[in-house]
């Protein structure tokens, strides 16, 4: 699963950047970064893309906390449960919108 790490420009709460590790031009970019003035923000995120990344960045940084429980079998079996009914209605509401195009 990539990585991604978060900048944010010395000063200014609003400059904030992102680069995906697996990039090949990752460091050359991260070095021109930290030049610039921007400063590391938190541990490396692990997400499937850059949209779910900025999502667990915006999460208040809860991330890092989330993916410690999920460790633990109790708390990974509540995140599996949310995952399975977040997906699950997903689903249904898909099929409910192509039933609906399709006028029943």
């Amino acid at each position: 699963m990539p990585k991604y790490q978060f900048f944010q420009q010395t000063g200014e709460s609003s400059a904030v950047r992102y680069l995906c590790t697996d990039a090949p031009h990752f460091l050359s970019t991260k070095e021109q970064l930290l030049a610039q003035g921007y400063e590391v923000i938190g541990d490396m995120i692990h997400a499937r893309n850059e949209s779910e990344a900025i999502a667990h960045f915006k999460s208040g940084m809860t991330y890092p906390a989330e993916e410690y429980g999920k460790a633990h079998m109790v708390v990974g079996l509540y995140y599996f449960i949310e995952s399975l009914l977040e997906k699950t209605m997903e689903l249904v509401r898909r099929k409910s919108q192509n039933t609906q195009a399709s006028g029943k």
